[in-house]
């Protein structure tokens, strides 16, 4: 199996009868389901045209179903366990100086990070344009020789996970990142990830979801939920 979408679908099969609500936001989707635990996904861009309130087969062909299966997992399975460590990515991992770190996925208060502590950093971003980001013919041997690589969650959805994990060389410190990030023990120990960070909420936390509907990002929810590693 290559795709973690389609482990997470099996493992946590999409069910719009429990989803107490949902909302498609410009860059964010998200779901809140009966028990009140909140799930989200990126959007990457596009505009969710379907409700999911209606959906009765998840086809994961469709991005826009990738999107509602993404956010129908997180809320499931992200609280299903206790997480002893809190905190940013940053502050949670030892970053080193000998192999540079790859970012796939634009992250810009971790790349500032990255440049005030004076450690080498690649970041890739195919749906982006800025000075920080590398070349995308640069990825495949970047990756290769990078000590660790960050993968922004987004890379579920546009099934470029699969791809970025075949780069990576067998000990090199894989890590899949942002609020996106599905929380499940056996998928990070299926793929190879050494770590797992990702977003959870307090339960029926409606202002995470009328911040989502309003068109917000990451840097305006977060500060209702709380960072966590697996």
């Amino acid at each position: 199996m290559t795709d973690p979408l389609v482990f997470l679908s099996e493992r946590c099969p999409y069910n719009a009868g429990n989803i107490l609500a949902s909302v498609r936001g410009k860059m964010y989707f998200g779901i809140m389901l009966a028990n009140g635990q909140i799930g989200v996904s990126s959007t990457l861009g596009i505009t969710l045209e379907t409700d999911a309130l209606l959906v009765t087969k998840i086809d994961l062909n469709r991005q826009d179903h990738r999107i509602f299966q993404l956010a129908y997992a997180n809320a499931v399975l992200n609280y299903e366990q206790e997480y002893p460590l809190t905190g940013d990515i940053f502050d949670l991992v030892q970053f080193g100086k000998d192999k540079p770190t790859v970012m796939i996925g634009y992250f810009p208060p971790l790349v500032e990070k990255f440049r005030s502590a004076g450690l080498p950093l690649k970041v890739f971003d195919l749906q982006k344009e800025h000075a920080d980001l590398s070349g995308a013919a640069e990825l495949p041997s970047a990756t290769s020789a990078a000590g660790q690589v960050i993968i922004s969650a987004t890379s579920l959805i546009n099934k470029s996970v699969s791809e970025i994990l075949a780069y990576a060389k067998t000990k090199t410190d894989l890590y899949l990142l942002g609020p996106s990030t599905p929380l499940n023990e056996q998928m990070r120990k299926n793929f190879g990830f050494t770590h797992l960070f990702g977003m959870i909420f307090e339960p029926y936390e409606f202002a995470v979801m009328e911040m989502i509907g309003q068109g917000l990002g990451t840097q305006s929810f977060s500060s209702k939920g709380e960072k966590v590693k697996l």
